[in-house]
């Protein structure tokens, strides 16, 4: 297996892991308590972020419960990338998810007035995912 090959599962695994750990966080923060995070408006704020309305998809799903299935999503097309030498659903997967990075980061940090942890690192593992697949493939035409 190449470096950057490597270097793209290992982005997405760390995704899957705070995408696992941040779910449960969020469900410890709805007992009102925490594993890790603070609610007290300083980075490691999960819980403020967490609890703020925009957090939920269609008043119904919170943003914690999707993003194990993203992330799970995004290690599926991964592998594929590896194994079947097919770039374009792990491209598209995350450009997805590097659009909605911005907007993500303006709930955490002027709406939540806090920053996650957890959520930091599964936006940083979209960002590199986009970034070495973008690399892959430039390597692959070439």
């Amino acid at each position: 297996m190449a470096w950057l090959e490597a270097a793209i599962l290992g982005s997405v695994l760390v995704g899957v892991i705070a995408s696992i750990v941040g779910y449960l966080e969020y469900r410890k923060a709805l007992s009102g308590g925490s594993l890790v995070c603070r609610a007290d408006g300083k980075p490691g704020g999960c819980k403020s972020v967490y609890l703020i309305p925009q957090a939920m998809v269609a008043g119904r799903v919170h943003l914690s419960e999707v993003a194990p299935l993203y992330f799970t999503a995004l290690l599926v097309a991964a592998v594929m990338h590896v194994v079947l030498s097919n770039p374009w659903p792990l491209l598209l997967l995350s450009l997805a998810g590097a659009v909605l990075v911005p907007y993500l980061v303006y709930l955490e940090v002027k709406v939540a007035r806090a920053i996650c942890i957890w959520c930091t690192i599964m936006h940083a593992s979209i960002i590199l995912t986009l970034a070495l697949t973008l690399g892959s493939l430039f390597t692959m035409q070439a």
